[in-house]
């Protein structure tokens, strides 16, 4: 036996874990690293967990290739050549754009995963699509019309107020601005130190719980609340008037375009108390100095969330909550060595309106990736540049994008699905050809992923390969993947600027020192010091230099955004929509837990003991309206499909609001056991309508739906 150092990739939280391998070379256990200095211990049940990810028996241990209506083993490189040349059939008959390429939250275990599959699209002029275009698009279109501040928002630890709408990190182990290596410890040493939290959300969260004001909207009423907030932030003139005058576009427009969003309508729309509106308000804006917005999918996935995001993201910009000029940023980075940036916005770029469209509702490009939403139809819909090959890593879209049946209709009609994923999934029993990748301790990696993203100081980790693949078994890394199937095509792979060898296989560690080729540590010293996490201290501070007057400013209320919220004000409000009387009477939103991560980790022993299904949650008043107990079997029916469920009584719940975990389910079509595999709420969802019009964006959240005894 002995003990190794290594962090959890089964979610964005990277915990430090003490990894105990046995005489055998294989993994023992696993616990949460006390010596980690980001961690500090914290590892959930999933991580506890890995030896099953590692050793299970629904873990693909070896190439398949589909004939007719089964599988066979193939080895890897014939797997390789055979989807190479059918690529390449591809690409002469219909151009690259037939072939597409989608990058799920799985490939986030491996940082080489992340960059080889959108480089590998790049290489041969193939589409983008990932996950982020289908639940947090929003995000990309606020960053390109509002503008960015580079230096970036006041941090969480330090902050005297935050404002959290539709995330919950306590459980999701993943928030944009919240420190997420021990989330509840990082929440309560804030809240000792003072801060003041606002959530905003449908249900009493982990994390509202901890909130000094809960605002317990309807589902798809946060354009109201932000709307509200910023009118009473206007009004009483407790906006930063200075950093306004010097760097916010459309401020005056603004306050026209909220102004019929008074607390008393806003409190009737959402179904919150127009007193706690105002003092949400007040204790941001007029109380506290220091603090900011973050949002999650609750926002991103529910009606308007373009309008939504951009008037969360708003509150925070006309308040001035961003690190100014002589600060030090919280993270000079470790890995991403970041520039002083200057105390100015960096104006909307407005990048979507210049990239080309989709063939297929002119949904546009964001951040140079295809709308997810549209691949169904990217497929069925004939014509030049008709998606005819899906190649696919760390996703399982088969269940995950709304309306199922077209998904699952459209991955039937192709030429080629090729999916690169560790265990069965819906997506793996439609695939051509199933790829098994090494995972977790099998390969080294770095903790990237979190400093690009919610890292708020210099830390890092490496771990090295800790463990050999089971014994029989016959596994790639996506690197090698990506590199192999280049390599086929007669093209040349490019990594973070430089162009691979295409002649010699690149190793983990090398592509990984490509990632880390400009950071502030160099590689080899990671490797050495970072074994078990590190926090560089010893990094320069990068401070925030003083204006260059490059001219940009946030624009608060572009034209488009006019439009929108002239629309969304003119729309029945929720309130009006659900209740007796309507066809549709409750509003449906998902909802995470601890035991998986989207669609994974379903079958891991504590999974399968604590949440084997999905039940459907509701408040005790609704349950006492529609005759129903805790227990009982259901129905729940939307415009677009309709579910089995067992009902679960929730006092969290808004009255009037249901919820079902995401990520359940088997493939459709089949016959299933509901209490064994749960439910797909994505069959409540249609991917035609209720869209946003420009990214195609559909309704996830706030779905209007029926339940009704089974």
């Amino acid at each position: 036996m002995r003990v190794e150092k290594s962090f959890c990739r089964l979610c964005l939280g990277m915990c430090g874990l003490d990894v105990t391998i046995g005489d055998d070379g294989r993994v023992a256990s696993v616990r949460g690293d006390h010596d980690n200095p980001a961690s500090q211990g914290y590892a959930c049940i999933k991580g506890l967990e890995v030896p099953t990810a590692l050793y299970g028996d629904k873990r693909i241990m070896r190439p398949r290739k589909r004939v007719g209506d089964s599988y066979v083993e193939i080895p890897l490189e014939q797997a390789l050549d055979e989807i190479a040349a059918k690529m390449q059939m591809i690409l002469d008959e219909d151009g690259p754009q037939s072939l597409a390429f989608f990058r799920g939250t799985g490939t986030f275990g491996s940082n080489v995963a992340i960059f080889s599959w959108p480089n590998l699209a790049e290489c041969v002029g193939g589409q983008k699509f990932s996950t982020m275009t289908i639940d947090q698009s929003a995000k990309w279109v606020v960053q390109d019309r509002l503008g960015t501040w580079p230096a970036g928002k006041h941090p969480f630890m330090g902050s005297e107020v935050f404002l959290l709408a539709g995330t919950n990190p306590l459980v999701s182990v993943y928030c944009w601005d919240m420190p997420v290596q021990n989330p509840m410890k990082k929440l309560k040493e804030a809240r000792a130190n003072g801060l003041k939290l606002i959530v905003i959300d449908p249900r009493k969260t982990e994390m509202a719980e901890f909130a000094d004001i809960h605002l317990q909207l309807y589902p798809g009423e946060d354009a109201a609340v932000a709307a509200g907030l910023i009118h009473v932030i206007l009004a009483n003139g407790w906006e930063d008037k200075e950093f306004c005058e010097a760097h916010v576009h459309g401020l005056e427009q603004l306050r026209r375009e909220v102004a019929p969003f008074t607390p008393e309508v806003v409190a009737e729309r959402a179904g919150i108390d127009a007193d706690d509106l105002v003092a949400a308000a007040r204790l941001f804006a007029h109380e506290s100095k220091r603090g900011t917005v973050g949002t999650g999918t609750g926002v991103d996935m529910a009606p308007f969330p373009n309008l939504a995001e951009q008037l969360y993201e708003t509150i925070g910009v006309i308040c001035g909550r961003f690190v100014r000029e002589g600060e030090p940023l919280p993270n000079p980075g470790v890995l991403i060595a970041r520039q002083p940036p200057h105390a100015e916005p960096v104006g909307p770029a407005r990048n979507f309106e210049k990239m080309p469209r989709s063939r297929v509702r002119g949904a546009v490009r964001l951040m140079g990736e295809s709308a997810t939403p549209t691949l169904a139809e990217e497929i069925l819909t004939p014509g030049k540049g008709r998606v005819r090959g899906l190649l696919i890593s760390g996703a399982n879209p088969a269940s995950a994008i709304p309306d199922s049946r077209k998904v699952v209709e459209a991955f039937r009609a192709l030429d080629l699905l090729v999916v690169v994923e560790p265990f069965e999934t819906e997506t793996v029993k439609l695939a051509d050809y199933v790829i098994p990748p090494k995972i977790l301790f099998e390969h080294a990696d770095l903790t990237f992923g979190l400093e690009a993203n919610s890292m708020q100081f210099p830390y890092s980790q490496y771990t090295a390969a800790l463990v050999d693949p089971p014994e029989g078994s016959e596994l790639a890394d996506e690197g090698y993947v990506a590199w192999s199937l280049a390599k086929r095509l007669g093209k040349t792979l490019t990594y973070f600027g430089t162009d691979l060898d295409m002649e010699t296989p690149p190793s983990d560690d090398y592509l990984l020192s490509l990632l880390a080729a400009n950071a502030n540590v160099p590689f080899e010293r990671i490797k050495q010091e970072a074994v078990g996490g590190r926090i560089f201290d010893d990094i320069p501070e990068v401070l925030v230099l003083p204006p260059s007057g490059n001219g940009g400013k946030f624009e608060v209320m572009p034209d488009d955004l006019a439009a929108e919220i002239r629309a969304f004000a003119a729309a029945s409000p929720v309130s009006r929509t659900v209740g007796e009387g309507n066809e549709y009477p409750l509003r449906m939103i998902s909802r995470r837990i601890r035991e998986v991560s989207n669609t994974s980790c379903r079958d891991f022993p504590t999974a399968r003991k604590r949440a084997a299904y999905n039940p459907l949650c509701a408040h005790p008043a609704d349950l006492a309206r529609l005759g129903l107990s805790d227990g009982d079997a259901c129905w729940v029916s939307s415009d677009n499909g309709q579910i089995p469920a067992i009902v679960r009584e929730d006092e969290t719940l808004k009255p009037g609001c249901v919820s079902m975990t995401h990520g359940y389910g088997w493939l459709v079509g089949e016959d299933f056991d509901y209490e064994e595999r749960g439910s797909s709420i994505s069959l409540l969802v249609s991917l035609d309508r209720d869209c946003e019009p420009l990214q195609a964006m559909p309704r996830m959240s706030g779905v209007p739906v029926r339940v009704e005894a089974r």
